[in-house]
């Protein structure tokens, strides 16, 4: 066919570009070259004719979904939504709000519902979501975007993790070797700042008593990198404490203490057992070189329940420890007050007394404004526990404790 223009004859080729309209009122251009992937608002729409969503809507509730890049998933191949009732939400029904987690196949327009657990991660796809309505519109995307069903067998078992994880390597991790030697063996982590996460070994000098016996600590913090952090559970750094003694002059050491034997990691905190020590310090020998007094510390990773500090005296003629629950009489002599009752008060060990009974601060806990809390008291008070008896006796403000230990500098031999 040709075509006058301005008094010219020109060839003309006409193109006729072909549209429909859908069932559900999207019109879908059959002349455009369609792209292999659904858009996020069409998986949107999808997500609306989800049955549970309908059922909702038809009872009055207010429906409406969240797209979500979700770490370590799939975001390449599937778009993330979380569904929520907003009237819920609305009027402070916490535990009905979340109405569940979809994933919506870019490639194949498939709906499948999911849990957020390690499952996902061992290849748990979860279920493909059907209905009418949303067959329907599935059918009408899969037409406009090209999508046959070559294409649906091919992407329909990708998997919703971005990494599919053996279940016997889930919670693998490699133990990182010991880079860094300090002297701090009370409060060792594996950080030493927000930027290096490495394994570190505190020992502490020899330190030697009257009697020529002679003790060291050592804790070592070591660091685990998981092989994989999408299902890994496990610690990320494990503190082992160990205490040594060379008695009487003895050349060689032995192991005192070891937290790693079973309940030796445990203190006794107000009658309860709390399995958490982490660090050791020493504090000093009693004035005869009978006694080496040490302190416990424990606490969590990982956790806001903060540091406790825990007395233990060991008697080198028995062979034994003393390990007294300083905290369950302190409660005691606080709480007799009623205005005192449940009153928080941290303990730090001191030394010992002249007469070999224990020499104990109490100082105001750090302040937390997630609950009110009652402090015992407004200032540092000084205490002379004795260990017969657990009786508990204020001191003068102005008491300095006395030293019989003393440190060594040196290599431990």
């Amino acid at each position: 066919m040709k075509c006058p223009i301005n008094g010219w004859l020109l060839p003309f080729t006409l193109v006729v570009a072909i549209s429909f309209v859908s069932a559900s009122g999207q019109r879908i251009n059959e002349g455009a070259n369609p792209s292999p992937t659904i858009t996020s608002a069409e998986a949107s729409n999808l997500i609306n004719l989800l049955p549970v969503v309908e059922e909702l809507r038809a009872k009055g509730m207010d429906v409406s979904s969240d797209l979500r890049a979700v770490p370590d998933m799939n975001n390449t191949g599937y778009y993330f939504f979380w569904v929520y009732n907003k009237t819920a939400q609305k009027q402070g029904e916490i535990a009905s709000i979340s109405v569940g987690n979809y994933a919506v196949n870019k490639r194949t327009a498939d709906v499948r519902v999911w849990s957020v657990s390690e499952e996902v991660f061992h290849g748990d796809n979860g279920a493909l979501v059907t209905s009418k309505e949303l067959d329907r519109m599935q059918a009408e995307l899969r037409t406009k975007h090209g999508i046959d069903s070559a294409s649906i067998q091919q992407y329909r078992s990708g998997h919703l993790a971005a990494k599919i994880i053996p279940r016997d390597a889930a919670q693998s991790a490699l133990r990182l070797p010991i880079t860094e030697q300090l002297s701090d063996t009370a409060e060792l982590s594996c950080w030493r700042d927000s930027q290096h996460f490495i394994s570190r070994q505190g020992r502490s000098s020899i330190f030697s008593s009257s009697a020529g016996s002679r003790a060291y600590a050592e804790v070592n913090a070591v660091a685990f990198k998981p092989k994989y952090q999408e299902t890994y559970t496990g610690p990320l750094c494990e503190n082992s404490v160990r205490l040594f003694l060379a008695k009487d002059g003895a050349s060689d050491f032995q192991v005192l203490f070891d937290s790693t034997k079973p309940k030796n990691d445990c203190v006794t905190i107000a009658g309860e057992a709390w399995c958490a020590v982490k660090g050791i310090r020493l504090v000093d020998w009693s004035k005869d070189g009978r006694f080496l007094l040490a302190e416990l510390v424990a606490w969590e990773y990982e956790s806001d329940s903060g540091i406790t500090r825990v007395p233990i005296v060991y008697n080198t003629s028995t062979g034994e420890f003393i390990r007294p629950d300083v905290y369950h009489f302190f409660d005691q002599y606080y709480w007799t007050d009623a205005s005192k009752k449940n009153c928080e008060f941290d303990l730090t060990t001191k030394g010992l007394s002249p007469g070999g009974d224990l020499v104990l601060t109490a100082t105001r806990p750090t302040p937390n404004s997630t609950y009110d809390q009652i402090f015992c008291f407004n200032a540092k008070q000084t205490f002379e526990f004795q260990l017969r008896t657990n009786k508990i006796t204020r001191l003068p403000d102005t008491y300095k404790e006395q030293r019989y230990g003393i440190w060594q500098s040196g290599d431990i031999h």
